[in-house]
């Protein structure tokens, strides 16, 4: 009977054992509790704590059973009611190397020309050690029109100066800077009618760069990729993860010599890449990042820019940074009169033009989807959306899986909507691109009219509603680092309104905006489907890697027009903290010591621009 009990308690004594190991294999590094927890997972739509070992999230549910994973080491966090959401996916932002083109002094609030370049001359005098004057934010409506080297010679006379307008696809240059990139009569317009040179009736150059025909000129003056690039990147990686924002997608690294495919962009791409890369080494990368190589060009070879990004796919393939996709900049920009459409521009007998020809879109898709690479389209007048729609569905015949993309879509035909919706095309949208802000409102009726207005702009929340997966996002540096929170992105598509403009109205006026679930949904699993990424991030789910999100507010229970108003508590990458409210006035000092400058909340005239520096 002893010997049978002495079995007995040994038995029990390993199972007990054996629990305690389980038990301890299971305790998390974190555990958050007492939260208002928006997972993005249908299967599972709230929960009230979320447990996280490593870098991997190892339970979803309620406070009382997250117990379980708690052990002596695991920092615990009360949420105390708060918000947690899946960390912020945009799928469109330059954030890797354009804020260089926000330095120097910024004219946005100049009244008129004289303003603006008193501006300018105050900026250089202040800075007589700068052997290049920069700056940004006039336009046309500002100036009168298109101004000249000779007006700006008033205010630098001996340096090269360049001042980008609001979009950042034209510049303003003196006689200085002309002459140094030896611009002159003979100089050649890269595509005549869309990326030029203004000239006088003699051929000169009078000084305007038109769609960055500045780019070559800046790259010869200014352009240092090494200092630059990295100073660029640390600033607008702390401000997006200061915005929430876990994973992005990096369409085209802005440097002046992205028209250069096959030379200067590649050279670039490899430079931001390797700064990038030693992050990821150190562990201080701050967010995912989905980096495209980007053609611009009327001149390059499809084959040899697919080949060049089968090659940085191979190189850079963690989950961390990669490259998984390319970019096609096929135009120019609609409210300058140039991106392609079907009917002409109202009062002139033109339609615009193309800078990447719809066969070349053609051959890039296709060309890459043999390889197992998406390609994101930049499409803003109806023409291009039509040849990124033929494109993409005879990708999908190679590779079913092919997610290539719509980028921007701020014009799309009604017959290629409908074929967007029963091919479940996906689409990148920038509301700002589509509502008031900049005035966009009036430009796109002056130029377009109301009817293609009311039927082909900006028709992502129709697509949204209709099954599409629509992902939203800000395009800095086309609009501003300070529009780049998720947050603000998606209260401007609730609202179809700019949020930077309290006074803003909605705008197209026919238009059913996104519903908040939708706009959610385009800044989490619907952006990271779009970057084949929706079975590691996106939503909050067990096994998916830890990014997350801390609001101060439930976005469910605010106004939708506070949505951007919203704090960010922390954000968490990789189960890692990336941002924590109590260190903003860090990032703010950083910023500060950068100088880079702060662009205003409210643009005079910033239309959509370099939509990424036309790039969108």
């Amino acid at each position: 009977m002893k010997t049978i009990k002495l079995v007995v308690s040994l038995f029990l004594a390993f199972i007990i054992i054996s629990c305690k190991s389980e038990i301890k294999k299971d305790v998390a590094d974190m555990v958050f509790t007492n939260g208002n927890i928006y997972t993005v997972n249908d299967a599972q739509p709230s929960a009230e704590a979320v447990a996280v070992k490593d870098n991997k999230i190892v339970f979803v549910g309620s406070s009382e059973d997250a117990k379980a994973y708690i052990g002596e080491n695991t920092k615990t966090t009360d949420l105390q009611g708060k918000t947690m959401m899946p960390g912020f996916v945009s799928a469109h932002d330059h954030l890797i190397a354009s804020a260089w083109v926000s330095l120097g002094v910024q004219i946005y609030e100049a009244i008129d020309r004289a303003d603006a370049i008193r501006m300018i001359k105050e900026y250089a005098d202040a800075n007589p050690d700068k052997k290049v004057i920069q700056g940004i934010g006039w336009d046309t409506n500002m100036l009168g029109g298109y101004p000249t080297a000779k007006e700006l010679d008033v205010a630098v006379p001996n340096r090269p100066a360049f001042i980008l307008d609001n979009t950042i696809h034209d510049a303003w240059l003196n006689t200085a800077a002309l002459t140094a990139a030896n611009i002159t009569k003979d100089t050649p317009d890269t595509v005549p009618g869309v990326t030029f040179w203004k000239r006088d009736a003699q051929g000169n150059p009078t000084g305007t760069a038109i769609e960055i025909q500045w780019f070559e000129a800046y790259g010869q003056i200014a352009w240092d990729p090494e200092n630059m690039i990295r100073e660029s990147a640390e600033l607008l990686y702390g401000i997006a993860a200061s915005n929430g924002t876990t994973t992005f997608l990096n369409p085209g690294i802005v440097t002046p010599n992205i028209k250069d495919v096959h030379d200067g962009m590649e050279k670039d791409f490899v430079v931001a890449m390797d700064i990038l890369k030693e992050w990821e080494d150190k562990g201080a990368l701050k967010m995912r990042t989905v980096a495209l190589p980007m053609y611009k060009s009327a001149v390059g070879d499809p084959q040899k820019f697919v080949d060049f990004g089968a090659k940085m796919k191979d190189r850079y393939k963690s989950d961390k940074l990669m490259v998984t996709s390319l970019k096609i900049h096929p135009e120019g920009n609609t409210v300058a009169g140039t991106a392609p459409h079907f009917e002409n521009y109202l009062g002139t007998d033109g339609n615009g033009s193309f800078n990447v020809q719809p066969d070349e879109t053609m051959a890039i898709i296709t060309k890459a989807a043999e390889v197992g690479l998406d390609v994101m389209v930049h499409t803003d007048g109806d023409r291009s959306s039509h040849a990124a729609v033929e494109a993409i569905l005879a990708a999908r015949k190679i590779d079913p899986n092919n997610r290539s993309a719509l980028h921007h879509a701020i014009y799309v035909h009604p017959d290629d909507q409908q074929r967007i919706i029963d091919n479940k095309i996906p689409v990148n949208s920038t509301p700002n691109f589509t509502n008031t802000f900049g005035n966009g409102d009036k430009d796109n009726i002056r130029i377009r009219g109301a009817e293609q207005v009311n039927s082909s702009l900006g028709r992502y929340p129709h697509f949204a509603r209709n099954g599409v997966r629509v992902s939203i996002s800000a395009d800095v540096p086309s609009t501003p680092s300070s529009m780049q929170g998720p947050l603000f992105v998606a209260q401007c598509a609730v609202t179809l309104k700019d949020a930077s403009n309290s006074n803003a109205t909605a705008f197209p006026e026919n238009r059913t905006p996104m519903t908040l679930e939708e706009a959610i949904k385009a800044i989490t699993i619907d952006a990271a489907w779009q970057l084949q990424m929706d079975d590691k991030i996106g939503s909050i789910e067990v096994g998916k890697y830890a990014d997350l999100v801390v609001l101060a507010e439930n976005p469910f229970e605010v106004e939708k027009q506070s949505l951007k108003d919203i704090k960010i508590e922390a954000t968490i990458m990789d189960g890692k903290y990336t941002y924590k409210a109590d260190n903003r006035t860090a990032l703010n000092e950083a910023i500060k010591d950068m100088q880079f400058p702060a662009m205003p909340s409210e643009l005079k005239g910033c239309g959509h621009g370099i939509h990424e520096a036309h790039m969108h």
